[in-house]
């Protein structure tokens, strides 16, 4: 198996993770799930959403088994949001207005040292993704999007445009097919 084999199998086995865990978390008040197991990231919707969305795109990197189980937990994550309509637009709302406020924060507190870590930067753009993949969603009906999102979003997007160094795509190599340079400027580079 190689590597980007490994972490397409990698990022599967937390989606399945987090849809397992998905009914507690949408029930709780939790802005973010700790994972009864510990080598997980924290449980959100959006987390769900951006992994079953790039996994989609490069299925080709599984094995008919593994993509059989990609499709199961992508159809179980729209089943369970779909019969939790209301609290999930209430707990996407919630986890768009954290996110913000965690992406405004870290291009306010990048420090020149910061931005030159690629690392760092690739770690922390994580939060963007997943806003575009939780957008994505809350587009399609029956969900209400809070336009006003879309607003602070697209204010904090001109200011890092505005220092933007455009360079190498900043996460492992597996994922940039799904994630076109066009759309997804924010992985290609990083700020100056």
């Amino acid at each position: 198996m190689n590597e980007a084999q490994q972490t397409a199998l990698r990022d599967l086995e937390i989606l399945e993770a987090m849809v397992a865990e998905l009914d507690d978390y949408l029930m709780s008040e939790a802005a973010y799930w700790m994972m009864a197991k510990g080598d997980m990231p924290k449980l959100t919707i959006g987390g769900c959403l951006m992994r079953c969305q790039r996994l989609q795109i490069v299925r080709e990197q599984l094995d008919v088994v593994d993509q059989a189980r990609l499709d199961r937990a992508c159809h179980l994550l729209a089943n369970k949001l779909a019969g939790h309509v209301v609290r999930s637009e209430k707990r996407m709302h919630r986890e768009l207005r954290a996110r913000l406020a965690d992406w405004s924060g870290y291009l306010r507190r990048m420090s020149s040292r910061m931005m030159a870590d690629v690392d760092y930067y690739a770690s922390v753009v994580d939060t963007r993704i997943v806003m575009t993949a939780t957008i994505a969603e809350m587009q399609k009906a029956p969900y209400h999007l809070d336009a006003r999102i879309l607003d602070e979003l697209a204010a904090l997007d001109r200011n890092l445009n505005g220092r933007w160094q455009t360079g190498d795509f900043v996460w492992p190599a597996v994922w940039q097919p799904a994630y076109p340079q066009e759309t997804y400027w924010q992985l290609y580079g990083r700020p100056q």
